[in-house]
């Protein structure tokens, strides 16, 4: 390496440690097995998932676990095709000027939400 990139490595790492402060947390032993496994389960190492989960806790946001989240996707996919059939029903309605009972619809759709909200919150709480 030369002096010159010697010199740029040093000066970069004199600016990122003004940037960025090391924390070390010892874990009983127990626990961190607990970690190691939620991290493989995560695709990620332990000190990114503990940052993540610290972060999120400091701004007040719920961790969710990549499986939930997963999950999640699923549940907003399958939710939206089923306001675009509702679209299309209310479009079809009002071209045989046929009315559709739209409070029915819209029942239905917030009881949907209601079970994906009480889902969601069964999932968290049990993890």
């Amino acid at each position: 390496m030369s002096d010159q990139d010697k010199e740029y490595h040093k000066a970069y790492r004199k600016e990122y440690a003004k940037k960025v402060k090391y924390v070390n947390v010892a874990v009983p032993l127990s626990s961190y097995n607990e970690l190691e496994k939620l991290a493989k389960k995560e695709d990620t190492k332990v000190t990114t998932l503990l940052r993540n989960m610290s972060l999120a806790y400091m701004q007040q946001k719920v961790f969710v676990p990549k499986e939930i989240e997963d999950e999640l996707k699923e549940l907003r996919f399958l939710i939206r095709n089923i306001a675009n059939n509702v679209n299309q029903i209310a479009h079809h309605s009002n071209l045989v000027e046929k009315l559709v009972n739209e409070n029915e619809f819209l029942m239905e759709i917030k009881k949907l939400e209601d079970a994906v909200f009480d889902y969601t919150k069964k999932r968290l709480d049990t993890n």
